[in-house]
């Protein structure tokens, strides 16, 4: 069973200025890889590890949990960072091996997914969250929202029938938040704060509109009171959290109390709400499937998602001197 009132902490860094990006003293080889074998790999799942083909299913190829577990084997730390929720994790335990703690929900969350319990959690005030709402949804036409939250999901009627109207439309396409079995309705959402009022991520979603052009708008709305991003392709759904939050962050603190530096530890990702953790990490790595401003701050590019990308750059660090 979750802890009623999971820890939450001080962070380590100060939210009012971002962290210092991966060393520029780091030596690596042409193509960007480290010189050095890494002491920690940290890494996103959905379209980096997991296809987007296979998000309901969380299936991850022979090759790349080899890889992970040939990773453990030599010494080296393996940290799932993901924009996942923790009901999304439950179902991955087996399939991710050895797993430690989970940072999930783009860093708001540190979750044990083998005790199925919260270590650490960084909620957003209610005050904000009714905020927010209000100021996107006066000026975002056609949006709807849902709550992420530490005691169950929240969404109100036309974020659930638009994703089921997805679904109809393109059983192919990958799922978001709204394929989740067991979530509440509300509207509007902000009415079961007084129910579930730590959300640790606050979800817009809007209609026809593309969601990098989504994430400029609502970013120049709010982006001074929260977090802004988008980890689905193609899908106008942001993820919106405390402004102290991300996934850099989190890593940042959670290899600090391990006492592992940013130049010790690589980072792979594929959309935009890894650019923080990737632009932190020692080396970090985009997959060649990943969005275009990724691939562009990377370090190093490695094989799509669907080719085992991870696996074939872990493969790679594992020859490399200690």
């Amino acid at each position: 069973m979750r802890p009623e009132r999971p820890r939450t902490s001080a962070r380590l860094t100060d939210p009012a200025s971002p962290l210092t990006p991966h060393g520029t003293q780091l030596e690596r080889s042409a193509d960007g890889h480290p010189l050095v074998r890494p002491s920690l790999i940290a890494t996103d799942l959905d379209g980096t590890v997991i296809s987007y083909r296979h998000t309901r299913t969380g299936h991850i190829s022979a090759r790349t949990i080899e890889a992970f577990t040939a990773a453990r084997e030599a010494g080296i730390q393996v940290v799932f960072v993901t924009g996942r929720p923790m009901r999304w994790l439950a179902g991955l335990a087996d399939t991710l091996g050895q797993a430690g703690p989970i940072i999930c929900s783009n860093g708001a969350v540190i979750y044990d997914v083998v005790a199925d319990q919260v270590i650490e959690a960084h909620p957003m005030s209610g005050e904000t969250v009714r905020t927010v709402h209000e100021l996107i949804s006066a000026r975002v036409p056609r949006t709807s929202f849902g709550l992420e939250t530490l005691t169950g999901f929240v969404m109100e009627s036309e974020l659930y029938e638009s994703g089921r109207r997805s679904r109809l439309q393109h059983p192919e396409s990958p799922d978001d938040d709204t394929t989740a079995p067991e979530f509440t309705l509300a509207d509007p959402v902000v009415s079961a704060l007084s129910e579930h009022p730590e959300v640790v991520k606050f979800l817009v979603k809007a209609a026809e509109v593309k969601p990098d052009d989504l994430l400029a708008t609502v970013r120049g709305l709010v982006g001074e009171l929260v977090s802004v991003t988008h980890s689905a392709p193609g899908l106008p759904l942001l993820e919106i959290s405390r402004p102290d939050v991300n996934k850099a962050l989190t890593l940042a603190d959670y290899t600090n109390s391990l006492g592992v530096a940013a130049e010790d530890t690589v980072a792979f990702g594929d959309m935009l709400n890894d650019l923080e953790m990737i632009s932190w990490a020692g080396t970090g790595y985009a997959v060649a499937s990943a969005h275009p401003q990724l691939i562009e701050a990377a370090d190093s590019v490695t094989a799509a998602c669907d080719d085992d990308g991870v696996a074939r750059a872990i493969e790679h660090l594992l020859t490399l001197p200690t």
